[in-house]
């Protein structure tokens, strides 16, 4: 018993007397090591799923090593109270951080980047307790780190360190920094990056072009990733403003490229007036005759893409698939800015193309304009007028039924086209909400007993989406509109606000997070024949499919997708450069390279750095006359 007195007494001592200043300042700067280099490889650890290989890879160890001994480094020159607020302080942010990103994870198989704050606003209103999952070893994790790096600044000595520890200090942060800028230019430049990828796009391009967050940070570590993503996220690394010479690339990309022929439904709306309508979460398990009973009729007698895709390449899922419907675009995914989308000019957008035909041309959502900044940036589209919910006059803004309000607005007397965005399919989806309240007993009676919750309260918010569409019809038909106007569905992203996997897993018939994006597109017209096509097409097809079936003024040269009708295009580009055709799914994870697909992804990095640098420099003001 004496013996355990004696050590306990000599660790209090080392720990908290003030004895040994110099060894005391060691141990908190292992400590805070310690803490930081922990809460890294946990973090990487626990989130690895199928990336062990990438995060067990000494690249990453090593990078969290160096900027380890960076932060340590600094902590380490600071007098008494400054290096305790900075060692809990820094340990914090990480920790937020990594748990911010395993969040996201969970709701949206995605980590944070900073770029992703301009969507924050609208983001931060549908965030529901529900999506918070993390893992009870994750959260343990969490707070190990945190009382580490309390008991690193409590036991820092009282009296000032001496010199030795200055020059531990800086060799610490001088050995830290140069360790990381060498890594950082060295660790990807050969073809695997000492991850062992078999795919044509290396760790390198990965890397570099920084857009498949959660690849790039169990390449790199949290601090790595953090530090590259706050300089590609503020625009200090823009590649290509650094090499100078788009314009001319640019020239001769866009002169080569293939065009889409005219083809059997080139103008065949021509002069017709357009609704078209973007359905909030309105996912293919959804349009069935007990919750969308007139949606289901209308797809039933439209043109209907079965193989349509929503992929997502900005954080905000639903602005993200305006912005490709609208612009023909795919922006920056690592760099995206407002400006981008409120001062890029973009001459071909689809409301510019109406309006070029005489058309008045309005948008319609909801939300106030200040949010996603959509009412500066439709208008930059070409929109005359974006109409808020306020400015719409609706009196309810969460139900889309009362859309109907503001008819008069989106179908006018004169040649229109009008661009809808619905919002109840929006979740989280409890019995609190408006739609479930008002809907429940409608809906649970038509399902199985055994159907779970969540599931019922989803079609909930459907069943009220379709009694917007059913009223629509009705006016269109009842005001003799119906016979010259086109209406145009297609959902903006999968059900991603379903909390249970499970019933995402049973009704979308996949666990891949880029084959669940599959969801509805048709297109309607009274004096249509009925349609199926099977063609592999995706959001950005969208408006070269409208220009060609309107006959508007492009040949589709400045967009990334292709007329739905033509033989060209035919597959989807997922976020990760992954691909599906409507056959083949090459997953560049675990790629099998033939012919084809080195072809296709030679062509689907054309495609995508022609679009992201066009939007970069502006390019579309300059070539589009």
């Amino acid at each position: 018993m004496n013996f355990f007195k004696k050590i306990t007494s000599f660790i209090k001592k080392i720990l908290f007397g003030n004895e040994r200043p110099v060894l005391r300042n060691i141990l908190s700067a292992v400590f805070h090591f310690i803490s930081l280099f922990m809460l890294d490889f946990g973090f990487r650890f626990i989130y690895r799923k199928d990336d062990l290989g990438i995060t067990a890879s000494y690249i990453p160890l090593l990078m969290t090593l160096f900027w380890c001994l960076i932060i340590c480094g600094i902590a380490l020159a600071l007098p008494r109270l400054a290096r305790r607020i900075y060692v809990i302080a820094t340990t914090l942010l990480y920790v937020i951080l990594a748990a911010t990103h395993g969040i996201l994870d969970s709701f949206f198989g995605q980590y944070l980047s900073f770029s992703s704050f301009m969507f924050a606003d609208e983001g931060a209103g549908f965030f529901d307790i529900s999506y918070f999952a993390i893992p009870k070893k994750f959260i343990a994790l969490l707070l190990l780190c945190l009382f580490i790096s309390v008991i690193s600044a409590l036991i820092l000595p009282k009296r000032k360190y001496s010199y030795i520890c200055a020059i531990v200090a800086a060799a610490l942060f001088i050995g830290g920094v140069t360790g990381a800028v060498i890594t950082d230019k060295t660790a990807f430049k050969d073809e695997s990056g000492g991850i062992g990828w078999a795919s044509k796009k290396t760790a390198s391009d990965y890397y570099d072009e920084f857009t498949d967050y959660r690849t790039v940070m169990h390449m790199c570590g949290l601090y790595q990733y953090t530090y590259k993503d706050l300089v590609i996220s503020t625009g200090l690394e823009d590649f290509f403003v650094r090499f100078g010479n788009g314009y001319s690339e640019l020239d001769e990309y866009y002169e080569n490229k293939e065009t889409d022929p005219d083809n059997e439904m080139t103008g065949k709306f021509k002069d017709k007036n357009l609704i078209l309508i973007q359905l909030e979460s309105i996912d293919t398990w959804m349009l069935n005759e007990a919750a969308m009973p007139t949606l289901t009729a209308l797809q039933s007698e439209s043109i209907n893409f079965t193989n349509f895709y929503a992929p997502k390449y900005l954080w905000a899922a639903t602005f993200n698939s305006e912005n490709l419907v609208n612009t023909g675009t795919i922006s920056p995914t690592n760099s995206s800015k407002i400006s981008y989308f409120t001062k890029t000019e973009y001459p071909e957008s689809m409301p510019n193309l109406f309006a070029k035909k005489g058309y008045t041309v309005n948008s319609f959502h909801r939300s106030n304009e200040s949010i996603y900044s959509r009412g500066e940036i439709h208008t930059n589209w070409g929109y005359e007028n974006y109409y808020s919910g306020g400015e719409m006059g609706l009196s309810d803004y969460d139900l889309d039924s009362y859309l109907m309000e503001a008819y008069e607005l989106f179908a006018p007397d004169e040649k229109f086209m009008s661009f809808i965005i619905t919002y109840t399919g929006h979740g989280p989806y409890n019995n609190e909400s408006a739609a479930v309240k008002l809907h429940e007993d409608t809906i649970r009676p038509k399902l199985p007993e055994d159907v779970k919750d969540e599931y019922v309260y989803a079609l909930c918010h459907a069943y009220e989406t379709d009694l917007f569409v059913k009223e629509l019809i009705e006016r269109l038909e009842k005001g003799g509109k119906l016979d010259d106007t086109v209406l145009i569905f297609y959902t903006d992203h999968y059900d991603h606000y379903i909390t249970d996997d499970s019933i995402l897993t049973e009704y979308k018939g996949t666990d891949s997070a880029d084959l669940r994006c599959e969801v509805p597109f048709f297109i309607y017209s009274k004096d249509t024949e009925p349609a199926t096509i099977d063609k592999a097409v995706a959001t950005y097809d969208i408006l070269p499919t409208v220009a060609n079936l309107f006959d508007l003024d492009t040949d589709g040269r400045y967009y990334i997708g292709n007329d739905a009708f033509s033989e060209n295009g035919g597959y989807i580009i997922f976020p990760s450069y992954s691909w599906y055709d409507g056959e083949t799914y090459y997953n560049v994870y675990a790629p099998e390279e033939t012919e084809l697909s080195k072809k296709r992804n030679r062509e689907i990095s054309e495609r995508l750095n022609a679009s992201w640098d066009s939007i970069k420099l502006n390019y579309f003001k300059r070539a589009v006359k």
